[in-house]
């Protein structure tokens, strides 16, 4: 079982290696990785708005016909980005219809001195079982935008894990993944394309690879699944979709609202936690604020998803690091 609350004396101890010498994640590219081979907490947030949002209006509102669409400012978002530095990655809402503005916003992040080394970008493909073809598409597309983290939604078997492990692999690692147009890439992780093609697979099935896969768990065939799930080699992070899991778990009351069954989740939820623990994998779970981190701490839980970005969200981080026996500051 991967330790993550610690100790005071213990804490101080994995805090004093984790900031001695040279920075922990100095021999690598993809700072997640040395937090999850020292078993320590990781912390992510959400970028800053680089696509507009749509206006909101009351329920049944008509947008207005001439309603005019500002999108947010690249360059303030990537200052705004670089100068929060506590984050071990960036949780990214990727899509191709905002593709073009987040390789914008990547290109604007290397200007103000970003690069993938600090800021490793996390976003989630399509359902694999719900279009394979598409899901490999989306996945490569967006390794070739520069991410570093996949986030599988729903995974249900190791199949779908083995057809995402091949979506990201060159040929010369036996995958599928074309050896071409990743330059955007290679500029945001700041390599040669020959080191790119070298450092771009998949950890830990590649102990130098700077990849990684966190498989969703959030159905019920994944639930039942989920021990093959988490002994999968090419998983080091499984996390509960707990939105998701939250409604497949409920019924619909006498009302036609939908009421979750508190009983079912939190069984769903233990069986997960359950597999991480077993299989020694990081244990993922969704929070917004420092009592949330705190409390899952507590349970087991070390891999963090901030889905907002506010104050909350940073202070949850900086409670994460100390209770995992990180500095406030610096990694």
């Amino acid at each position: 079982m991967r330790a993550v609350l610690v100790l005071a004396v213990a804490g101080l101890a994995v805090s004093a290696c984790a900031d001695s010498g040279s920075n922990l994640t100095a021999d690598r590219i993809n700072p997640v990785v040395p937090l999850l081979e020292h078993d320590l907490a990781v912390l992510g947030v959400m970028h800053p708005a680089y696509v507009a949002r749509a206006p909101r209006r009351a329920p049944g509102a008509e947008a207005a016909p001439t309603e005019e669409v500002v999108q947010p400012d690249l360059n303030e978002a990537a200052r705004e980005l670089v100068a929060y530095e506590l984050g071990d990655y960036v949780l990214n809402n990727y899509s191709p219809q905002t593709a073009d503005r987040y390789r914008g916003f990547m290109e604007a992040i290397v200007e103000a001195g970003g690069s993938a080394r600090a800021y490793p970008f996390m976003a989630k493909i399509p359902i694999v079982h719900d279009d394979p073809a598409g899901s490999t598409r989306a996945l490569i597309d967006q390794l070739n935008d520069g991410q570093m983290i996949v986030a599988m939604q729903e995974v249900e078997t190791a199949e779908e894990i083995d057809q995402a492990v091949a979506a990201m692999r060159f040929p010369s690692q036996g995958g599928v993944r074309p050896e071409t147009g990743f330059e955007r890439a290679a500029a945001y992780w700041g390599v040669s394309g020959e080191d790119y093609l070298e450092k771009a697979d998949v950890w830990p099935l590649n102990p130098d690879g700077e990849l990684l896969i966190t498989a969703i768990v959030e159905s019920e065939a994944g639930v039942a699944n989920v021990r093959e799930i988490a002994a999968h080699p090419a998983i080091p992070i499984v996390t509960v979709g707990a939105g998701t899991l939250g409604w497949v778990m409920s019924s619909v009351d006498e009302n036609g609202e939908r009421v979750r069954d508190p009983e079912a989740f939190d069984a769903a939820v233990a069986q997960i936690l359950a597999a991480c623990r077993e299989f020694e994998k990081s244990c993922g779970y969704p929070a917004n604020t420092p009592a949330e981190v705190e409390a899952l701490m507590e349970d087991g839980w070390d891999f963090f998803i901030m889905q907002r970005r506010n104050q909350d969200a940073f202070d949850a981080v900086i409670t994460g690091r100390q209770l995992s026996g990180r500095s406030g500051e610096g990694t």
